[in-house]
């Protein structure tokens, strides 16, 4: 499991006493976007912030403005559209690390011409990129962000693997209960009602630890700590992409970096050395392979489900037409149990996300042939001349394909992980 590195906030721009580092999760919302053309005095909630020149200026649904730089908005808004300097961005999932503040006289500082503001008690002093810190007040803290759990929390446990076997558990326990609570049914038929009774007590035992266990799943947010790993593997994968593109890579900020490179019209001083572009092949040849592979393995778990879906259906009608003529004990009770077998191989399927990982998983993989094909025509032997006009901007737009198809990914592995809820198994 890859670790966090723990950070610290900077001494020097701020004043006041913080709580343990925290890793907050920024929700997705489209907002627009001014992009200054001249330094101006921007009246944020907390204060009085400049933006200088090329920065961006964020205006929020309740009519709040504030300023970021445009790294800083390149790395965490998708654009969706643009008309001259207004711009349209949705917000993306962003696993930012913040601070609480507890003390009641803080304050911060955005940095020389940018100004200070007073940071309130009980807000975030917040970090969302490498050299990029803030403060959110309390309001607008709770209004767009979640809290996943402290960097301690989240290195002390695989949470990925804990939830994925904790869900296959809970996925498994609807047949189990249904099986217990027959055999106390037949055992009671049979008149032995004490170990009838005990199955039902090991029934609702069982049943009551599974509604414990679901609470604290989701009080301790295990979906949200499983999500982040899932969402950080891809992008950091390639950061030697954003690498060749002369963007900075970034082990804390993967994802960030990826959109930059994808979206960032800054202009920047490409480095094609040799092993870079040798070892950016290879990573997008395995990642081709092991998305490949994992397409597959969801297409034959769809298929299976499938005729397990039809097979059990027909053994249902079978059981029920043969209690109906023949009144067998067995036969009913069978009947009454395979529906609820039926339900857990559809639940640990989960068959409409297994469909949107293919879908997602088809378009990665056709994305990442393209570039594979390009490099391959582009640098067979890892060299390009550096004159040859065509061939840089070639390659250049080819990194920047890779760098968003890499990043969206990230985005909807993301969105998976976080729409795999453990549910009460009833």
């Amino acid at each position: 499991m890859p670790k966090l590195a723990p950070s610290s906030p900077p001494t020097h721009r701020f004043k006041g006493e913080l709580g343990p580092e925290l890793v907050v999760l920024s929700t997705s919302i489209v907002r627009i976007a001014q992009r200054a053309k001249a330094e101006e005095l921007v009246e944020t909630a907390d204060g009085p912030v400049r933006a200088r020149i090329g920065d961006f200026i964020v205006t929020t649904a309740d009519g709040e403005r504030y300023p970021i730089p445009a790294f800083v908005f390149f790395g965490t808004y998708r654009v969706l559209g643009q008309v001259g300097a207004r711009f349209v961005g949705q917000r993306l999932l962003h696993a930012r690390r913040a601070w609480e503040i507890l003390s009641d006289d803080a304050e911060f500082d955005y940095g020389p011409g940018r100004g200070k503001v007073a940071a309130p008690k009980g807000g975030w002093l917040y970090r969302s990129d490498e050299d990029d810190y803030g403060y959110i007040n309390p309001d607008a803290k709770r209004k767009a962000h979640v809290v996943v759990g402290t960097v301690a929390e989240l290195n002390s446990v695989d949470w990925e693997a804990q939830f994925r076997r904790t869900a296959a558990i809970m996925s498994w326990l609807p047949p189990a209960m249904t099986l217990i609570a027959l055999l106390a049914y037949s055992t009671g038929l049979r008149g032995h009602q004490v170990a009838s009774q005990i199955l039902l007590g090991f029934e609702g035992i069982l049943l009551a630890a599974a509604v414990i266990a679901v609470w604290w799943i989701r009080k301790d947010r295990w979906v949200l700590k499983s999500a982040l790993t899932s969402g950080a593997e891809v992008a950091t994968t390639f950061q030697g992409a954003v690498q060749l593109l002369g963007e900075k890579p970034s082990e804390a900020f993967p994802g960030m970096t990826l959109w930059r490179g994808a979206q960032d019209d800054r202009a920047l001083t490409p480095t094609f050395l040799p092993d870079a572009l040798s070892k950016l092949k290879e990573e997008v040849s395995k990642t081709y392979e092991r998305v490949k592979k994992n397409v597959t393995r969801h297409h034959v778990t769809e298929t299976a489900t499938m005729v397990a879906s039809w097979l059990g259906a027909a053994l249902v009608l079978i059981c029920i037409a043969y209690a109906v003529w023949w009144h067998s004990l067995f036969s009913e009770l069978l009947a009454i149990w395979l529906p609820s077998a039926v339900g857990a191989i559809h639940s640990n399927a989960v068959r409409r996300q297994i469909v949107r990982r293919i879908t997602a998983g088809q378009e990665f993989v056709a994305e990442l042939l393209f570039v594979r094909k390009q490099l391959s025509n582009l640098v067979p032997d890892n060299l390009l001349d550096p004159n040859d006009t065509q061939a840089v901007e070639t390659l250049n737009a080819t990194l920047r394909v890779l760098c968003r198809a890499a990043a969206e990914h990230s985005q909807y592995e993301l969105q998976f992980a976080l729409g795999e809820i453990v549910q009460v198994p009833m």
